[in-house]
């Protein structure tokens, strides 16, 4: 009877001292686990922020400026970061409110921008460029457009009517604000440096009736065949917008200052899409060009036209 105690006593110790030593090994771990994700952690920390500087040169803004109403100025950004990507940038114009540009995402060590930016109908803007990385840290530049009081409103081109067929109407789909012409899928192809807009029927019932620049996600079955988008190596880029004005304020508009006021400093969108007739649109081209267009008439779908007013910045 006492062999058996002392073996249960035994054994009982040996258990004890056994499941001791795995929690002590199962601490060591745990702790070695901690320390790892405690390691990791302030490595991220302390990666260097993102760096952030305009490109300077005769034609490029790089600091505080005094611009007339409309005038178009170039903008050049480089940002990097040899640790981390970049994830955002950000432009920022203030006012009396501040009002969001451009919101970009990407996933990128560098990069390089490039824009013709328009002076608005405020007396002085702050324009901020902001970059941020995948930390979540962050740089930023700025600097200041300030109006010439001497400056006037701008003259504007008026385009009274233009049609233009929907893609299976076999007449003219584009417009080049520059030429003031319309020009057929194949007359486009040859003049893609010009164009900046199209119109096309989309059977997603939200889009339907569409104007949109050849720089748009456009599907490749809307415009196909030879001089289809897809073969373009040049895709012009115009931004769109809502204007809140009325079809009297658009008829009277005998200057740019309705056309700044309207389209304001926030993007736009590439495609104007669900048009109806009285519907206006303010929009800007790649070249800086800011202007309204008004639905006058629209008919059919895919095979239908579209009859618009175009007044634009000369």
């Amino acid at each position: 009877m006492r062999n058996l105690r002392n073996r249960f006593s035994y054994g009982y110790r040996y258990a004890n001292y056994y499941i001791s030593l795995k929690m002590n090994k199962l601490v060591v771990a745990i702790l070695v686990l901690l320390i790892g994700v405690v390691g990791c952690e302030k490595e991220k920390i302390d990666h260097l922020p993102p760096s952030i500087n305009f490109i300077i040169g005769n034609d490029f803004v790089s600091s505080d400026t005094l611009l007339g109403l409309g005038e178009s100025f170039r903008v050049g950004i480089y940002a990097s970061n040899p640790d981390v990507n970049l994830t955002n940038f950000i432009i920022k114009v203030e006012s009396n409110i501040l009002e969001t540009f451009l919101d970009s995402g990407m996933n990128t060590p560098i990069l390089y921008f490039e824009k013709y930016l328009t002076k608005g109908i405020k007396v002085s803007e702050k324009w901020i460029f902001i970059i941020r990385d995948k930390d979540g840290s962050s740089a930023e530049l700025s600097f200041v457009v300030l109006m010439d009081t001497s400056s006037t409103y701008g003259s504007i081109d008026y385009f009274q009517s233009v049609e233009l067929g929907a893609q299976s109407n076999n007449t003219t789909s584009f417009f080049s604000f520059s030429e003031g012409l319309t020009f057929t899928m194949a007359e486009a192809f040859n003049n893609q440096d010009k164009i900046d807009m199209c119109y096309y029927y989309d059977f997603i019932d939200t889009d339907e009736n569409t104007i949109a620049s050849p720089g748009a996600n456009i599907d490749e079955s809307v415009y196909m065949g030879e001089f289809g988008l897809s073969n373009w190596s040049t895709r012009r880029t115009s931004r769109f917008k809502i204007a809140d004005i009325t079809e009297g304020d658009f008829n009277n508009a005998i200057n740019d200052s309705l056309l700044l006021a309207a389209y304001g400093q926030g993007e736009g969108n590439r495609k104007a899409k669900n048009l109806q007739q009285g519907s206006i649109f303010a929009f800007k081209n790649e070249d800086g060009k800011i202007g309204l267009f008004k639905v006058n008439s629209i008919s059919g779908t895919d095979d239908g036209v579209i009859n618009i007013s175009i007044k634009v910045q000369e």
